[in-house]
């Protein structure tokens, strides 16, 4: 019996002199799946660290730096600057506004670490600066990593919806906390952690206690949820994403709903002003048919927290109706600290006394981020700090323009929205020196960053298509 004929080898295929090679079989094609680890990928890791790790626990004999979330964005960075290394990212000069922003706040910060050096700071304050700056650099890593690594609108808006998602689990977190009175980080200590900051909650206020959640106390609760607010009321209006059917609607409207019930629980002046700011920036830019919904629900939820939590209401009212009275003392605190800390300002109103060196407990309270920055940092801090906020604001507003479809305008708008909050709500409490909400604030701003990339380059493809058809 003989052998069989050996396979018949295609042979290349000659063309205007040159040589074809015969075509690949399709199961030797590279497959092109996306990479397993991007930067949505990472940073979704960081998110619920930062989210749902308690901030009042931290990494045993690391202090203040040692919270989970920042840990791994320190990992996250190094990975990000190996991946510059070997070629696989590069940095979008579509998005880098929100870096140039964060080399201002970077130098102003560095410049006023350097003035420390011109008088004499006790230990507690050396040190207190020495982890405001290596914070301000990790900061810096996450806006990188953000802005830089995100290069498609599918991973950006993945990273978005998961957002949401930390954002209600904190806001139920919230919730369950209020009614019930069991307070989370109390209770709750992760295995290798430590509590670095007292998790007792603020109290009662009008016999209420105050929501919380994983946050380190109600006032940085009601500023994390008003910020995640805008990009829930996107993801729920998106109605190209819902399907018919009542599971549908609960995971559409859910989170909106859970937000803003939360917000009032936290019995504070500092969550109605974020919420306020957030209709305000938003309902303008709807249309009419998803703005007469919003006063309607707007009305309905108002009714549903005065019969579910009877009280409540009148307890927020009374807050600003008091708030210009004699008997707040909230407000009398704040109103005294301006003349508190005007010695200090006057001292070194340039370059201020150093991050992070005005202590509670070797000065005072101050209850107002630029006032505390004045007094840190000084003018030249407070404007680099307002760059930001402004700059956050900008990369939105600007990509909303370049953007054609309505949900991705709508998202440029959030942004805008997000950093309006943080423009307020920083003149009542202190914002940036709060973990939790200053780790969203510039995870968030790295993304809008990258949003704004996102818009150009989209922007410049249509019109190189609109070129190559005219």
């Amino acid at each position: 019996m003989s052998a069989p004929a050996p396979p018949r080898l295609r042979r290349p295929v000659r063309r205007g002199g040159g040589v074809t090679p015969a075509r690949k079989p399709a199961a030797a094609e590279p497959d092109a799946k996306p990479p397993k680890r991007d930067a949505a990928s990472v940073l979704t890791i960081y998110a619920t660290l930062v989210m749902l790790a308690p901030a009042t626990q931290t990494v045993a004999n690391l202090g203040a730096l040692g919270a989970p979330a920042t840990v791994f964005s320190v990992l996250a960075f190094l990975w990000f600057l190996a991946g510059r290394l070997t070629g696989r990212l590069s940095l979008d000069p579509g998005s880098s506004s929100v870096r140039k922003a964060m080399c201002v706040l970077t130098i102003a910060f560095t410049l006023s670490y350097i003035g420390l050096s011109g008088r004499s700071a006790s230990p507690l304050e050396t040190q207190a600066a020495d982890r405001a700056l290596i914070l301000m650099l990790i900061w810096c890593g996450l806006v990188v990593v953000a802005s830089a690594g995100i290069t498609e609108r599918a991973r950006l808006e993945v990273l978005l919806r998961r957002l949401v998602l930390l954002g209600t689990a904190v806001a139920v977190i919230g919730i369950l906390e209020f009614f019930s009175g069991w307070q989370l980080t109390e209770h709750v200590i992760i295995p290798g952690l430590a509590t670095n900051v007292d998790p007792a909650a603020t109290g009662a206020r009008g016999g209420h206690l105050r929501a919380q959640a994983t946050t380190t106390q109600p006032l940085e609760f009601g500023a994390v949820i008003a910020v995640h607010l805008p990009f829930a009321l996107q993801q729920a209006g998106d109605a190209a994403r819902w399907g018919p059917g009542l599971k549908n609607m609960l995971r559409r409207y859910g989170p909106v709903t859970t937000m803003i019930i939360s917000l009032p629980m936290t019995v504070s002046r500092t969550a109605i002003i974020g919420l306020v700011v957030v209709l305000a920036v938003l309902m303008p830019s709807w249309p009419k048919a998803r703005r007469r919904p919003a006063y309607l629900m707007s009305l309905v939820g108002a009714a549903a927290v005065r019969v579910l939590v009877p009280g409540l209401l009148g307890t927020i009212l009374v807050l600003f109706s008091s708030a210009s009275g004699n008997n707040d003392n909230s407000s009398q605190a704040r109103t005294k600290d301006y003349a508190g800390v005007a010695p200090y300002i006057k001292q070194r109103p340039w370059f201020g006394r150093g991050p992070a060196t005005f202590i509670p407990s070797l000065y005072r309270y101050t209850d107002n981020y630029y006032l505390l920055a004045l007094v840190e940092v000084g003018v030249v801090g407070v404007l680099a700090v307002l760059v930001i906020y402004f700059t956050g604001i900008r990369a939105g507003r600007l990509g909303r323009k370049l953007s054609v479809d309505e949900p991705y305008r709508d998202l440029g708008q959030c942004f805008a929205a997000a950093f309006a909050v943080m423009l307020f709500i920083s003149a009542t409490f202190d914002t940036l020196s709060f973990p939790m909400l200053s780790g969203l604030l510039f995870l968030l701003f790295g993304c809008s960053g990258a949003y704004l990339g996102i818009a150009r380059s989209e922007a410049a493809a249509r019109a190189r298509a609109q070129a190559g058809t005219g």
